[in-house]
């Protein structure tokens, strides 16, 4: 049998079927078309050494009244905009702790923060570090913290937690020093579970004594639906509170996001579209 020539054309046809897209490519990954021909893409390139802080689970592009484009990225750790190749942190913050100390172990790298009131964090918590003083014989400078975000590690008590330098202490220093702590705003976990299973329900579908079902309970991802009215972001983490961010204020940069924008709604329950 003689061979035939057949000639696709270029692009990508999803508008048809797979049959009815005669002499068409229907699919492709990583393919960019150069002269009429499939070519494979030459590679990636980062658009920043920048690490971000948890797993991104939502994007949204907007641009102010002067024509700056913006992308807010929502994590389950925290929220950013990337702008003009910088990454800016904008997460709002849920409270501070004033009046904080610090304590350190010699040859460690863990370092353990005391509040002066009950601090509500958990476990992979975000915190941020600020107007810091160090007690001295530590090893480390204050710079080391100041303005420095930190994931809470474990939880020792209501009033203390530790967290994790990158080098360690030179030396065993009991609590002291000052320092102010902001906590982040809690999004959610990294990934969808199931629930805790016995005991978190009244009893089990067997009555007194048998386990309920841990499928009955599912504990979502941490989730952002991120909009913008103009040039204000509208960040609202999934089953929590709805925060702002306005590209139009002074020095925006230097503000993070807040619920003290007004006309906007406070918080919001997602529901699933059957």
């Amino acid at each position: 049998m003689a061979l035939k020539q057949v000639k696709f054309l270029p692009g990508i046809d999803k508008q048809n079927t797979t049959v009815g897209a005669t002499a068409r490519w229907v699919d492709s990954d990583n393919v960019r078309f150069r002269y009429g021909l499939p070519e494979k893409v030459g590679g990636w390139s980062s658009l920043l050494t920048t690490t971000i802080s948890g797993v991104a689970r939502k994007l949204h592009a907007f641009v102010d009244l002067d024509g700056n484009r913006y992308i807010a990225i929502g994590t389950d750790k925290s929220l950013l905009l990337y702008f003009e190749g910088e990454i800016y942190d904008i997460t709002p913050i849920r409270q501070s702790y004033g009046s904080s100390t610090i304590a350190t172990a010699n040859g460690s790298a863990t370092c353990t923060i005391t509040s002066s009131s009950p601090h509500g964090l958990a476990v992979g918590d975000i915190v941020q570090l600020d107007s810091v003083t160090l007690p001295s014989g530590t090893g480390y400078s204050n710079s080391d913290f100041e303005d420095k975000n930190f994931q809470v590690i474990t939880v020792p008590s209501t009033t203390t937690f530790t967290i994790t330098q990158s080098s360690n202490a030179s030396a065993t220093v009991s609590t002291g020093g000052s320092l102010i702590v902001k906590s982040f705003e809690r999004v959610g976990p990294a990934e969808q579970s199931y629930g805790y299973g016995w005991g978190l329900e009244t009893w089990g579908t067997g009555g007194f004594g048998s386990a309920a079902s841990a499928s009955n309970i599912t504990l979502e991802p941490g989730l952002w639906s991120l909009d913008n009215f103009g040039e204000v972001l509208i960040a609202t983490i999934a089953n929590g509170k709805t925060f702002t961010w306005n590209a139009g204020a002074a020095s925006p940069f230097t503000n993070r996001a807040s619920t003290t924008t007004t006309n906007f709604p406070t918080g919001a329950t997602l529901h699933q579209q059957d």
